[in-house]
């Protein structure tokens, strides 16, 4: 089983095994309060949960960076997001890597058109063409997925 984690509030993580995959949506904000924020104890149970249901071989999780232009605000917020996903996957002993962006995308972006977050979309349906996102914004969730295919190909059974 591996899990791949995009680590902003609007992120989302994909576990993929064997048999399927799945995608939870954005299982870090709690949406209830005005201004969302990380909801801790349901991040950890998501984790639980797919450690009772079997081995977590690995977690890619999506290395936090500052882009240009970004405000302090946001980079703080994605800062903290990061650093609560590695104090859960490192207390409930989850093997992890951290894995630049520009690592991960030249492996998985060979031949896939596209530009920025469409082309991550792109290349996700070339690998999962059962995966058929709701609406627009889930296409984002897109990065979870092929993070966690990122560590099966690395560390999985091609």
């Amino acid at each position: 089983m591996y899990l791949g984690c995009d680590p902003g509030k609007k992120g989302s993580l994909a576990v993929i095994d064997q048999e399927r995959f799945i995608i939870h949506h954005d299982p870090t904000p709690m949406l209830k309060l005005k201004k969302p924020d990380y909801d801790i104890v349901e991040m950890k149970l998501l984790l639980q949960t797919y450690q009772e249901y079997g081995v977590i071989d690995l977690c890619i999780l999506e290395k936090a960076q500052a882009m240009p232009r970004q405000g302090v605000t946001s980079m703080f917020s994605i800062g903290k997001g990061y650093g609560i996903w590695l104090g859960l996957l490192t207390s409930l002993g989850i093997p992890f890597i951290e894995v630049h962006p520009r690592v991960w995308t030249r492996k998985l972006f060979i031949g896939v058109g596209g530009e920025g977050k469409d082309r991550n979309y792109n290349a996700a349906r070339r690998l999962y063409p059962e995966w058929h996102p709701g609406y627009k914004y889930e296409r984002e969730y897109a990065d979870s997925l092929l993070l966690a295919e990122y560590g099966r190909l690395l560390w999985g059974k091609k």
